[in-house]
This record gives structure tokens, sequence and C-alpha cells, in this order.
């Protein structure tokens, strides 16, 4: 496996743009090439026109309903400045590295799995979701990492990219569907079978390209992790990736650095118990409190490095986790985790330049 530096990773998102679009305008030169002779050029371009503004048009319906999907179908809420400070705090230093002009709204989802993601608009409408399970699970320098790579998204402009490369395998797919409806029709050969390899090459189609978008997109998580490397630290940046990734560092808390406490984490806050469902959900918080404070002086149940060292194993060795890793938007933690080792060899990486 080739350990992406910066150098490195520049150039193959460079390449992978180059391999999609360059894929895009083989196929629209094979449409031209196969129907320009039995139609006026005029025709030719007419469907090309129809066909890209279908594209752009499902692509562009998707980019601007994303958020206001996001935000209706998770439990989700916004953190104004005044609530949890610390993570303002983090957010406001974060864009500075960045050279943002506009902070990203900062929401927090109500949801035990550890998590963060970006979505939005653009770097100047941008919005930054945490988990309450990952504010549970990482300390606060892990947590400034993870910060850290989702504003590294931002910077970069990762939600528009991905945003219009996600057109391209529309419009192959429907650019298939054109060519093979044309040309049967100009042979005669209308029937119901020619319609099935027709599909089956347009999906053919839209899958390969598909696997070049996931491909980007992984690309881009190695330059996410990279920013969040520079603008933090490698080290924190890799401990936090082995905790969501892995888990297991969790059930070592009597090690590790107590976890910030976050009171979005009960079913509610023992101060609003009015009626007696919020009583029950009230008291229901108070027994979780006591639990996770039981756990921590439990220790380890694990050995969690031992256990990480064996994920991470199977992950380098086993062809299942290599096919899925094909499948995914997320390179392979231990890829990530090897990566992060080379960007600390560069030393100290300035922010601004990646």
């Amino acid at each position: 496996m080739i350990i992406m530096v910066l150098g490195k990773l520049k150039f193959a998102m460079f390449a992978t743009f180059v391999l999609l679009f360059g894929t895009l305008l083989a196929l629209t030169g094979i449409v031209v090439w196969l129907i320009a002779p039995g139609l006026y050029a005029a025709s030719v371009y007419s469907l090309l026109i129809v066909l890209l503004g279908f594209a752009i048009g499902i692509t562009l319906l998707q980019y601007l309903l994303a958020p206001y999907i996001i935000r209706a179908f998770t439990n989700m809420r916004e953190l104004d400045e005044k609530e949890y400070a610390w993570l303002h705090s983090m957010v406001d230093d974060l864009v500075k590295k960045a050279g943002l002009k506009k902070k990203p709204r900062l929401y927090l989802v109500n949801d035990g799995t550890p998590n963060a993601f970006a979505f939005g608009y653009g770097k100047n409408h941008a919005y930054v979701a945490l988990h309450t399970g990952l504010i549970e699970l990482l300390n606060k320098d892990e947590i400034k990492s993870v910060l850290a790579h989702e504003i590294g998204h931002v910077k970069h402009n990762d939600i528009v990219l991905i945003t219009i490369a996600s057109m391209v395998p529309i419009f192959v797919y429907y650019l298939i569907i054109a060519i093979g409806s044309i040309v049967a029709r100009s042979r005669d050969d209308d029937n119901g079978l020619t319609g099935i390899f027709i599909f089956i090459g347009a999906y053919i189609a839209q899958f390969f390209t598909y696997l070049i978008v996931l491909y980007l997109s992984r690309v881009r998580e190695y330059y996410a992790d990279a920013f969040g490397a520079a603008a933090t630290s490698p080290k924190d940046m890799r401990t936090a990736l082995a905790k969501i990734a892995y888990g297991f560092p969790a059930m070592s808390s009597a090690k590790a650095k107590k976890y910030e406490k976050t009171r979005a984490f009960y079913i509610a806050d023992p101060l609003a118990a009015v009626d007696e469902r919020k009583k029950r959900d009230s008291q229901l918080g108070k027994d979780l409190e006591k639990s996770v404070k039981k756990r921590e002086t439990e220790g380890a149940h694990l050995d969690s490095s031992r256990e990480i060292e064996e994920a991470m194993l199977w992950e380098r060795e086993a062809a299942g986790a290599k096919v899925l890793n094909v499948f995914s938007t997320h390179p392979l933690t231990y890829k990530r985790l090897d990566a992060l080792y080379e960007f600390e060899k560069e030393n100290k990486l300035n922010p601004k330049d990646v």
C-alpha cells in the first residue's frame, strides 16, 4: 500500500477528477460518433444538453434539499454560543487556521454512536454536527482533532466537489440509455431483450463511474485528515480515529482522560421533571449517570491495545476488508492511521498549506 503524503495526495485528487470527467467526455464522444451520422448536429447537441440538464437538475435538487432532510430526520439541535462554549472556542480557533470567512454552524446530535459530519452548501454556508456519543468517548484534544477534520472538509469545499462528482454517474446512466435506444431504433431492433441489455449496460457504466466517485471521496478523507493533523496533532487525530473505528479504548477509561460529560446524553433534563413521564425520564438520566461512573471505576474489561492490533491486522490482511474498502466512502482505518504517521514525518505541517 502506497502511503499518500501531501504531494501524492493532491496528485491523486487531480488524477481522479481527470479520470472521472475524462470518462464522461469519452462517452459523450462515443454518442456523437454513433448517432451524428443519422441526425442533424443540432439534434445531437440538443440530446446532450437535455441529458446534462436532467442530471444537473437531479443533483441540484439533492444539493438544495440535503441540509433540510438531514436536520429533519436527525435528532439534532443547534448549539448557541453560550452552550458548550468550549466546543465553540475550538471551532473558532480552527476556522482561523483554515482561513474561512464564515464559521460553520454547530449542531449536536442526540445519538450514542461516535460520529461527526459536515454538511451544507459550501464554505460560507456549512454546518458541523457532533454526536453525543463522540463527546462521551473522546477527550477534548481528540474532539478538537475530529472537529478539525470536519472543518477540513469545509475548507476544501468537499461538500460541493462530491456533489458535482456525483452528477457524473447519473448523466452517464441516461447517456448510455440514450445511445442504446437510438442505435436500436436505427437498426429496427426495438424488442424487449435489446432494452434489457441497454439497461444492463447503463447500470455497468453508472457503476464504474460511481466507483470513481467513491475513490474520490476516500481521497478527500485523507485530505481532511491531513488538515486535522496539521491544525491539531497527528497523535490526537490517530487516537480519535482508533476510538471511533474500533471502540475498545472506551472500556479503559480508568487509564484514559476523563470524558467530558454532557447533559444532552441523557433522555431528559432533571430540572424539567414536571409530569410523571418527565420524572421517569429524569430518573433514568440519573441512573445512567450512576452507571457511567460505576463503569469508569471498573477499569478495562478487554486488553484494548491487543484488540486494536487484531482489528487492524484483519483490515490489513482480510480480502473482505479490501472489498469493503472499494465500496466505501471512507478508507480503511489502518490506512488513515498509516497516512497520519506519514504526515507527521513531514514535520510541522502548516494548516494553510493543507
